[in-house]
Order: structure tokens, then C-alpha cells, then sequence
């Protein structure tokens, strides 16, 4: 946090001076009073900034913490980032869940496969019907001339 107001508070340091720029140890300057009352209430208007922006920070980051524990009894797995075993378990699971749901795609792949095979091998039974069925009409139809002729 220190990292966001570096910025905001460097105003109020002695290395944001220029060097040519002298720092201000006493009220006892050649700046007239209503240079050091503005300088003043600047000092006093950016720690209120920065008080503020601090209370409010405080706020959001206890409201987080707040949603964290939630969302860490809703899923407690997710609770706890650093531990090595709690990801291990939940790849574990990942990886059981992964390999019965393979086992059953293979499963349903070989039924598919088989009833594949079974219907190639009506489709052969049919042909086979189907010319087995022209055969005889063109042998009745054969019989029938002759039947005619005779």
C-alpha cells in the first residue's frame, strides 16, 4: 500500500525538492504568512486525501476478505492456494472423473462400433436377398415364356 500514496506523499518529503530548492525546517522564512497558511492547508488537505482514500481502502479490503471466507466455505477446495496437496487432490479427482468418463466413451464407442458391424452385415443379408429375389423373378419369368410357348 505504501507502493500507491509513494507517489502523493513525495510532495511532503524533502527529495521532491529541486536541488536549487531549500527545505523548510521553521515557519521562519522569506515566505510571507499567506504562502505558509496555503502551504499549510495543502499539507493539511492532502493527509485528509490520503486518510480517506486509506478508510476507504480499509473498507474494500475487509469487504473482500469477507466474500473470500464465503466463497471459501461454498468451495473449500479453493480456500487454500499454497498447499501443494490440495491441488494434487483435486487434479487426483480431475484425473478420476477424466478416466471413468474415457472408460465410458470407449465404452460407447465399441457399441457403436459392434451395431456398425451388425449393420453392415444386414446390409450384405439384404443384397444378398435382393439378388436372391431377382434371381427367382427372372427364372419365373422364364418359366412364364415358357409356359406360353408350350
Amino acid at each position: 500500500m505504501d507502493s500507491m500514496f509513494e507517489d502523493d506523499i513525495s510532495i511532503l518529503t524533502q527529495e521532491a525538492l529541486g536541488p536549487d530548492e531549500d527545505w523548510l525546517d521553521s515557519p521562519n522564512t522569506d515566505l510571507s504568512g499567506e504562502m505558509c497558511s496555503a502551504s499549510h492547508f495543502a499539507l493539511i488537505t492532502a493527509y485528509d486525501d490520503i486518510k480517506n482514500r486509506l478508510t476507504g481502502l480499509e473498507r474494500e479490503n475487509s469487504t473482500l476478505k469477507r466474500r473470500l471466507k464465503m466463497y471459501e466455505v461454498k468451495h473449500p477446495l479453493i480456500g487454500e492456494f499454497g498447499e501443494e496437496h490440495i491441488f494434487s487432490l483435486y487434479e487426483a479427482k480431475e484425473n478420476s472423473l477424466l478416466k471413468s468418463e474415457k472408460a465410458s466413451l470407449q465404452q460407447q464407442l465399441n457399441q457403436f462400433q459392434h451395431e456398425l458391424q451388425k449393420s453392415k452385415e444386414r446390409e450384405e443379408q439384404l443384397e444378398e436377398m435382393i439378388q436372391a429375389y431377382e434371381k427367382l423373378c427372372v427364372e419365373k419369368a422364364d418359366l412364364e415364356t415358357e409356359l406360353g410357348e408350350m
